[in-house]
């Protein structure tokens, strides 16, 4: 595996805007529109030492009739990491 480059203010802003829209883009693809109310993504960058660390805290809300379990949002979000580690490979890699 290649290294990281070294990331600019610039670059973790671009990485945290992309990371929510690829985590926005799989809870929407495993979750039925219709029952979610709200959804609320924390995500927390720490770049330090050529590391970066990415946490994530998704808050959804549903429609009381909702069967959404915890275990398919675990699935949506381990599937944007997946995602997520590709477009870190492809964009900010040297």
């Amino acid at each position: 595996m290649s290294k990281l480059k070294v990331l600019t203010q610039d670059d973790l802003a671009t990485i945290s805007d992309d990371f929510g829209e690829i985590l926005e883009s799989e809870v929407s693809k495993a979750l039925p529109a219709k029952e979610i109310e709200d959804l609320d993504l924390d995500i927390l960058l720490n770049y330090e030492n050529n590391q970066l660390d990415v946490d994530v805290d998704v808050g959804v809300s549903f429609d009381e009739l909702s069967e959404i379990t915890q275990e398919q949002i675990a699935q949506a979000i381990d599937e944007a990491y997946i995602k997520f580690d590709s477009y870190i490979d492809e964009n900010f890699r040297v």
